[in-house]
């Protein structure tokens, strides 16, 4: 039985769940059906059992044993006992979701639906006034809010109609209204969302996101445009849409969004905010892109919407710190780096990310031995962490002048090219850098001022390398040298 889904189902409950199960059937309205306690010993047997990871005794004769101890054998009688008591889970599951989900006008709803299949009508009336003042406040609604919104005005629609004879455009039209905003709110959601993916991986070719925006904005004489929340997301597609953005222009974009902030969803604006810090990443070779992407890091961190249950990801926790490292904000990475050393959450344990981030730190403020030496206390075991290791461990023994350089690039070179584990696309990026490398550690390069320009152009014309502004530091400083 260990594998029946009861036990499957009731191994996701918590301790606190577990106790209001027991509660629930031991209620009324769940025992009044019942001829005995059976069920409420079966479920905290299996409970016992999987909290003292014991699943040996929830095999069928050992829990047979344990419910009926002392009673004769009864074909199925223990299979119509799960089967059973699983049905009352199933409706605990529900009552949970609902008491814990669903909002006041969700009740308010079901209850007007309620009595008006009574004829109350009074009370039916009242509801419904709360109702409309419910629709009044928009701020933060999502698909679910616009959902209800629709529900409620097309339970109106049928009441009046049903009640008070109400035809036509009184009270059909706002449903109709309702319907195009939910409708509108989605379409631009997933319109976002496309475009989001589209700058992270290209799909879409410039005809295709014309169409996107075209038809997202249609009908153009629609309410929900008239809205602030219609207006600035017809306004933000047309600027997400489009890849040479100025940075001044960008950055208010983003100050725009941060202000509406308290009208979007927390779901919208988590994918506004990403949107955002992608096509930041994307410009990131401009230094006015940087300190927009800076902006928008920190007041994530701040504002605390970069944890999940008190953890950060190493890939986040990485990218912020690299940021805030080109950013020269040295202080404020010190701080972040230690308040979240023992919260990062990936693979591996969260001092190894640690250590790396923090041999990081040591290079970016000069400290190479230190960076070093740091760096090659942990073991890298994931991927990002691994191919970043040696990254940065080509860029400290190119500060210190190491002559170990050139067989460090040539192993990096090699470990590339066998790597099977990596997107072709981040494999290329990798080996395109140890083959800049090999470019830039020649000797007659240091004096060829023709040779460096044609360097820099190179990564001007095709910037998919990586660590690209640190190459183009190191071409800048080799360019001064030069003169």
């Amino acid at each position: 039985m260990t594998k029946s889904t009861l036990v499957e189902i009731l191994g996701t409950f918590d301790t606190s769940e577990q106790k209001r199960l027991i509660d629930f059937l031991q209620s009324p309205w769940c025992t009044a059906a019942w001829q005995s306690s059976e069920p409420v010993a079966l479920v905290s047997y299996i409970f016992d059992n999987l909290n003292r990871r014991q699943p040996a005794n929830l095999y069928r004769d050992t829990i047979y044993g344990h419910i009926f101890s002392g009673k004769p054998f009864v074909f199925n009688k223990l299979e119509k006992l799960f089967s059973g008591t699983l049905k009352e889970v199933r409706r605990f599951i529900q009552y949970e979701v609902f008491t814990e989900r669903c909002l006041p006008a969700e009740e308010y709803l079901l209850q007007a639906d309620f009595l008006r299949d009574k004829g109350v009508y009074n009370e039916c009336d009242l509801i419904y006034k709360k109702l409309e003042k419910w629709q009044q406040n928009r701020q933060k609604w999502s698909t679910r809010e616009y959902t209800l919104n629709w529900q409620i005005e097309h339970g109106k629609h049928y009441y009046q109609s049903l009640v008070y004879q109400k035809r036509g455009d009184q009270n059909m039209r706002s449903t109709l209204d309702a319907l195009e905003a939910l409708y509108l709110s989605e379409r631009f959601h997933y319109t976002f969302m496309l475009l989001n993916i589209n700058y992270i991986t290209p799909t879409l070719s410039p005809t295709d996101i014309s169409e996107l925006i075209a038809a997202s904005g249609y009908p153009p004489q629609s309410i929900f445009f008239s809205t602030d929340l219609g207006s600035f997301l017809k306004d933000a597609l047309v600027v997400l849409s489009k890849n040479d953005l100025p940075a001044k222009e960008f950055n208010n974009f983003c100050i725009r969004l941060n202000e509406y902030h308290p009208h979007l969803s927390d779901y919208l604006y988590s994918h506004f905010e990403s949107f955002a810090i992608n096509y930041c990443v994307r410009h990131s070779a401009d230094p006015e892109y940087r300190d927009v992407l800076f902006r928008l890091l920190k007041q994530r961190v701040e504002e605390g919407r970069n944890h999940v249950d008190g953890k950060i990801s190493a890939s986040e926790f990485q990218n912020i710190v690299r940021v805030g490292l080109m950013q020269k904000e040295f202080d404020w990475v010190w701080q972040f780096m230690h308040d979240n050393r023992d919260n990062i959450y990936g693979s591996q344990h969260p001092e190894a990310y640690f250590q790396f981030n923090l041999a990081n730190y040591w290079f970016y403020t000069g400290n190479f031995d230190q960076a070093l030496t740091v760096l090659l206390t942990a073991h890298y075991e994931e991927l990002q962490y691994k191919y970043s290791a040696i990254l940065l461990e080509i860029k400290i023994h190119y500060e210190m002048q190491s002559d170990v350089l050139p067989s460090k690039i040539n192993a990096a070179k090699t470990l590339f090219f066998r790597a099977k584990q990596i997107a072709q696309g981040r494999k290329k990026m990798y080996s395109r850098f140890a083959d800049f490398m090999r470019k830039i550690t020649r000797p007659k390069t240091a004096v060829n001022r023709k040779r460096i320009l044609s360097l820099i152009r190179e990564l001007d014309d095709d910037p998919q390398i990586a660590e690209l502004y640190w190459l183009k530091e190191k071409l800048g400083q080799m360019l001064m040298k030069s003169r």
